[in-house]
């Protein structure tokens, strides 16, 4: 189904039924500042789509998704979405940067509150009883959590600005877990990529996609890694690895290819 096609109607995608409140993820399309991509929603930030990194965030709700562009009226679009969830969330996808502990930080507040709408800096929190009988949003409780979560991606070089702070993250929590990586400036790790502890990587790395880093490994200068296990004690020399296994306690010397190698 084109994008344009849908502009009224609504994809839906469902989650963990059994909890009490439920996200709705705006996907944001023709928005004029992307130019060419009609659908920003669908660009990648460290291996993930940016409303890819909202579904994350939302991991333990239900989760709805419905397309929308800057112009749509929010009652509009998501009054046919409701259930009877106690409360219901309102994100848009230019808000990759929110993390699971802010969702929880707002929903524990709204609860301690039982307020009917909470307008967050993007997006909103409703009692969902209460929203489906009014045809405008007021009475609005205006409440900001960590900002950093919000800072929105409204053209192209915002997309590169909030993916510095994702890598920076993913970095952070790489190290925090017994990785040394020797120049964060040069290293580029996706979302999804699991490195265990007492690796070292060396700068100018690039670690890709479903990519498993064994124990004590050495990432020497200058390699792409990407949906490829490297074995715990291995060394890789300034070469390419895509879709392969490298065995354990193995040394690929410089400027190897290895591809499709499982």
């Amino acid at each position: 189904m084109e994008i344009l096609e849908v502009s009224s109607k609504i994809e839906v995608e469902i989650k963990k039924a059994d909890e009490s409140d439920v996200a709705i993820i705006l996907l944001l399309y023709k928005n004029p500042n992307f130019k060419g991509f009609l659908k920003p929603f669908d660009l990648e930030l460290c291996g993930k789509k940016l409303w890819k990194w909202l579904e994350l965030a939302c991991n333990d709700y239900p989760i709805k998704t419905t397309f929308c562009t800057p112009e749509s009226d929010i009652l509009t679009l998501i009054k046919p979405m409701l259930t009877n969830k106690k409360y219901t969330m309102v994100l848009y996808s230019d808000t990759p940067l929110i993390q699971n502990n802010t969702i929880e930080e707002i929903l524990t507040f709204v609860r301690a509150r039982t307020a009917n709408v909470v307008n967050l800096t993007r997006g909103f929190v409703f009692d969902t009883e209460y929203i489906k009988t009014v045809d405008k949003i007021q009475n609005n409780l205006i409440e900001r959590f960590n900002e950093e979560d919000f800072i929105t991606v409204y053209d192209l070089k915002q997309l590169e600005f909030v993916g510095q702070i994702l890598r920076q993250r993913i970095l952070d929590f790489h190290q925090k877990n017994g990785v040394l990586i020797y120049d964060t400036n040069s290293v580029f790790i996706d979302a999804d990529v699991i490195i265990e502890s007492g690796t070292i990587i060396e700068p100018n790395n690039i670690i890709k996609g479903k990519t498993l880093i064994g124990k004590n490994c050495k990432l020497e200068s200058g390699n792409v890694i990407c949906d490829s296990i490297v074995g715990e004690n291995c060394i890789i020399k300034s070469s390419y690895v895509s879709c392969s296994k490298v065995e354990k306690n193995t040394v690929v010397e410089p400027f190897e290819k290895i591809i499709n190698k499982i």
